[in-house]
């Protein structure tokens, strides 16, 4: 991807706001803490933003405590930096982008995108945004450092399922291997991110897997957690990473679904693929999104009707002729 058009902005501007969406995943803070030192490197005044709570996961990595709310910014900036993002919304800000920025940058690799900036850099076929911010820094000729180096690396493996997922790219691992040389410990990450469990957290896995539900024909698995079993197990939503592999995992199964309740009596719905379903096109007949293998949207209703209502969508979408045309690993 060419980043000229950003970098001779980044060169040209003085303040900078880096911002990702809520309910944040290791690739938004991984990304927006790592751009955010790239920039302070060329001089610049920078504000990462992330209008919620960083999950406990997250907090090993460095300058994490430097993220700031909204709320905190004063005077307008010059440009803000939206990352990880399909749409504006998601970013949770309470008004217009422009009323914090002269210019918005949009950078991304969703399938289904809205191109809400000046300037868009969307790549579905990136791993990651971490790697696409590791091309921006390197386009802007940044020395790379740990910090910058073990904030990316976190994002690569959290959007590659550690390099498990079908997103793994050839490329991806070359950043990877960067990153290791500059001291970022494998092992240690992995601990961090994915192995480090409290008792709640387990505990709460086991009240999840006493939902499962398998369709007749064995290829629909689905997890639901209520905020009865979030409050008996004391866990919070961030708990709930990756407990949907755990229905992905099944042999058989072609779609998993975790339905989480929400306030205001809405579920939020995240699906993953494991071959041939365009799960994103299914969250985008119910206003969300997301990529092939992993999506999501929010639907308003009961659990229960909400899940009839989302397992009877995907079982029709399995019906309409794509199996004859899609059947195969990709």
């Amino acid at each position: 991807m060419d980043f000229s058009p950003v970098k001779e902005l980044i060169l040209s501007k003085k303040s900078f706001i880096i911002t990702s969406h809520v309910t944040p995943d290791g690739d938004a803070i991984g990304s927006l803490i790592g751009l955010s030192i790239a920039l302070e490197k060329m001089g610049k005044n920078v504000y990462p933003v992330l209008n919620d709570v960083v999950p406990k996961r997250y907090l090993f990595l460095p300058r994490v405590n430097s993220i700031i709310k909204e709320n905190a910014l004063s005077e307008k900036k010059d440009v803000i930096i939206c990352l990880d993002s399909a749409d504006s919304e998601r970013l949770g800000f309470k008004n217009p982008l422009k009323s914090y920025a002269d210019i918005i940058v949009n950078i991304d690799h969703h399938k289904s995108h809205v191109l809400f900036g000046d300037l868009n850099f969307v790549d579905p076929s990136a791993s990651s945004v971490g790697e696409m911010v590791y091309d921006l820094i390197k386009h802007l000729g940044i020395k790379l450092s740990y910090d910058i180096a073990v904030c990316l690396y976190t994002a690569i493996i959290t959007d590659t399922g550690a390099t498990k997922h079908s997103n793994t790219t050839s490329s991806a691992l070359r950043a990877l291997a960067d990153f290791v040389e500059l001291g970022v410990r494998p092992e240690k990450v992995s601990w961090e991110v994915f192995e480090k469990k409290s008792l709640n957290t387990l505990l709460l896995l086991k009240e999840t897997l006493k939902t499962l539900k398998i369709s007749k024909n064995g290829k629909i698995a689905w997890l639901v957690i209520t905020k009865d079993i979030l409050e008996k197990t004391n866990t919070l939503e961030e708990d709930t990473e990756g407990l949907i592999d755990y229905a992905r995992s099944i042999e058989g199964v072609e779609v998993a679904l975790l339905f989480k309740e929400k306030d205001c009596n809405k579920i939020k719905v995240s699906f993953r693929s494991n071959s041939w379903i365009d799960v994103s096109e299914i969250a985008k007949k119910m206003n969300g999104g997301g990529h092939a293998k992993a999506a999501g949207c929010i639907v308003e209703g009961s659990i229960k009707e909400v899940e009839k209502k989302v397992v009877k969508t995907v079982e029709e979408y399995m019906k309409e002729g794509l199996y004859g045309r899609n059947n195969k690993f990709t």
